[in-house]
């Protein structure tokens, strides 16, 4: 298992890592998972429909293989993309969904916050003080002949106003938050960290 952290990378890059290192893991090499960020960008998965733009969009918009709907990368939010064989491992796609949704309940906690599973759909939310859902982790996923792609973003410090312009996960009421949000500074690498510590991929 490798950590390859990207920094800051554009987005058809990131899709190309993704690419050669899910072929190199079908070809017996190493898992790896990828940590960065990204210019801003709107990234429309599979399920999108073009009525999810509020309006025109003012940033570029990519249409990625993953599941999902349309969301928001931005600078200060942490994208992670685990390039993990399930067949080898014995897990199932939503079981790897849960995993990916407890590795942040798990580093939330870490910092303060109190992360949970809604029924609202896939990720991480928090409870508002007017006892609303908040979104503050997303997931979306890839999988080719068992083997993962994209993967899951965590809000920090990200610039949560670019949301305004669609309907997050198809949502028209979707509450956005991050660590900034509410009242939390922390670096990027010391969030990184702690997804690295919390790891669930190590241990299998």
């Amino acid at each position: 298992m490798r950590f390859i952290d990207l920094g800051v990378t554009k987005y058809p890059v990131a899709l190309l890592e993704m690419d050669i290192a899910v072929e190199n893991v079908l070809n017996g090499e190493d898992e790896c998972i990828f940590f960065t960020q990204h210019e801003a960008l709107y990234s429309a998965g599979k399920s999108f429909r073009h009525e999810e733009f509020l309006n025109a969009p003012s940033l570029p918009v990519y249409y990625p293989n993953r599941g999902g709907k349309i969301t928001v990368h931005s600078p200060g939010q942490i994208v992670i993309y685990p390039i993990i064989n399930l067949k080898k491992r014995n897990i199932n796609i939503h079981e790897y969904v849960i995993m990916l949704e407890n590795w942040m309940i798990d580093v939330l906690k870490e910092f303060g916050i109190a992360g949970q599973k809604s029924d609202k759909g896939i990720g991480v939310w928090i409870k508002t003080p007017n006892h609303e859902d908040a979104k503050i982790g997303f997931i979306g996923i890839h999988v080719t002949h068992g083997v993962t792609s994209h993967g899951l973003c965590l809000n920090v410090s990200n610039d949560l106003s670019l949301f305004k312009s669609i309907l997050p996960c198809g949502f028209n009421d979707l509450l956005i938050t991050s660590f900034s949000m509410l009242g939390i500074v922390e670096s990027r690498e010391n969030v990184e960290f702690s997804f690295k510590c919390h790891n669930p991929f190590s241990s299998l």
